[in-house]
């Protein structure tokens, strides 16, 4: 009778042991999953902010004005020769839309608190390959058949410090085509997407 019970008390423990340790396998299968996406993040921001604190990212996110559907994003990176800027873009009419730096990151009243466009040099309109333009002509971003656009150059006159930086403005899209010479707008109608430039946060 002895040696049954010692026998069944030796058993015990073993089976709990096997218990306790698979519930840290599940724990420490989950953990590695965070440590990556934390990883990501720092590299992300890694890339947007030099050791020196130097931006070298900005992104806009761009949501409709009113009533239009206008979403997606503007990246500008920081390339050699310049800026280089990348904007995906959808639920645009189809068509050109002008598209362009405004003065201040404030998409409020119907776009209109962002101001005009971005000019720091008292230049006159132009296209984004003009001798004489606004820091912030960009030209057109053209939509297809399903409201979606695409648009992507190096520009040499904006940055993302001094007279010339985009930093904490607004990119805005507008109804119609920049005609790239009516003054000083590009005759390019209404406001119907804003978003405010600015280096991408840490997501913690």
């Amino acid at each position: 009778m002895f040696k049954k019970t010692h026998f069944i008390i030796q058993i015990i423990p073993a089976a709990l042991l096997i218990g306790l340790l698979g519930s840290c396998a599940c724990t420490d299968t989950r953990k590695p999953e965070a440590d990556k996406e934390k990883n990501q993040n720092e590299v992300a921001f890694a890339d947007a902010i030099n050791e020196n604190g130097e931006i070298n990212i900005a992104i806009a996110n761009v949501k409709g004005i009113g009533d239009h559907q206008v979403n997606g994003t503007v990246t500008f990176t920081k390339v050699d020769g310049g800026i280089k800027i990348v904007a995906d873009l959808e639920g645009l009419p189809p068509g050109k839309h002008g598209f362009h730096v405004h003065e201040h990151g404030d998409c409020g009243e119907g776009g209109h608190s962002a101001g005009g466009h971005f000019n720091p040099t008292n230049q006159k309109h132009g296209g984004p390959d003009s001798a004489e333009r606004h820091v912030g002509d960009f030209g057109n971003v053209e939509a297809n058949s399903k409201g979606v656009a695409h648009y992507e150059r190096v520009d040499t006159l904006i940055t993302f410090e001094g007279e010339n930086s985009i930093i904490g403005r607004s990119i805005i899209i507008h109804a119609d085509p920049d005609d790239l010479t009516t003054q000083p707008t590009g005759n390019s109608g209404a406001r119907i997407g804003c978003g405010i430039i600015e280096p991408p946060s840490v997501i913690r």
